[in-house]
């Protein structure tokens, strides 16, 4: 008796074939890590923290850089075939991402509205409470490889599994 096995690679070669063609047609994927970069940056807002770093607190209480929400709403992303883009067109944006001092230019003082009365100063040195999911070198916020690396992965194998 003898036993002899067969295999059929036709579903290994249409899969290898389609990873192929999207591996050589990168755009879909791109837009893909682009909407997970934005997911990544919204719940950034959410939980008002950095890959689990909690931000400093405000003195003016309520959420976190969503005064008027603006800043949240500004964030945009754009893709194409060998780039994802995250991003917002907020001059005040960089302040709350990588912090710094913010000195009076035009007059003696800068004004702050505070409880009741106003507050008077020369400077002032805002935290810094990055939202977007990568630090100033281009260092990704813990767990956004991971997720950015799924949905990779995801871009690739789509039309691969049947």
């Amino acid at each position: 008796m003898m036993l002899e096995i067969s295999l059929d690679d036709s579903d290994l070669q249409r899969g290898l074939g389609q990873l192929l063609r999207n591996a050589r047609h990168p755009r879909p994927m791109m837009k893909a890590i682009a909407a997970e970069l934005l997911s990544i940056t919204e719940d950034n807002f959410e939980s008002e923290s950095w890959g689990g770093k909690k931000w400093p607190a405000n003195t003016r209480g309520g959420k976190i850089l969503q005064k008027s929400g603006q800043l949240a709403a500004s964030i945009h992303t754009a893709s194409g075939s060998n780039f994802a883009r995250i991003g917002t067109n907020k001059p005040y944006a960089a302040i709350h991402q990588f912090g710094g001092t913010v000195k009076a230019k035009n007059k003696p003082y800068l004004v702050f509205k505070v409880g009741d009365g106003f507050r008077r100063v020369k400077q002032v040195k805002i935290p810094a409470r990055p939202y977007l999911p990568m630090s100033k070198g281009g260092t990704l916020q813990a767990g956004a490889e991971s997720r950015l690396l799924d949905v990779a992965l995801d871009a690739l194998a789509r039309g691969v599994r049947k």
